[in-house]
């Protein structure tokens, strides 16, 4: 590996890095219990970053496939490969200020609830 890659590759790892410190930040601000899990590239097994006990994974990239971000009038999108579970794209500080607005309401944020696909 050149020097170049490695270069590359660090910067990559520090951009991970600085997107888990600003989502913990991000949720710490609205009173969420929330912890950077992969410091110093140590790969924690159940996600980058937990917040109110749950884990979440951080990827970033200098440019996303606009198809995943909303447009229009739009809070999110909602996206599924054929045959697997569909996920939800929406802006970070809107999910998190929605995990607040479930703690303050006493709400159980963790829910191991299962909901189930209709046959």
């Amino acid at each position: 590996m050149t020097k170049e890659h490695s270069r590359r590759g660090k910067r990559n790892r520090q951009r991970g890095a600085e997107l888990q410190r600003e989502i913990t930040r991000m949720a710490r601000f609205y009173e969420l219990e929330a912890h950077n899990r992969d410091r110093g590239g140590a790969q924690h097994e159940m996600g980058d970053v937990e917040i109110e006990k749950q884990y979440y994974g951080c990827k970033r990239r200098k440019k996303m496939a606009q198809w995943l971000k909303p447009e229009k009038q739009e809070v999110g999108v909602f996206i599924r490969e054929d045959f697997h579970k569909s996920f939800i794209v929406i802006d970070a500080e809107h999910y998190i200020s929605l995990l607040r607005r479930l703690k303050s309401c006493n709400c159980n944020i963790v829910s191991t609830r299962r909901i189930k696909k209709d046959t």
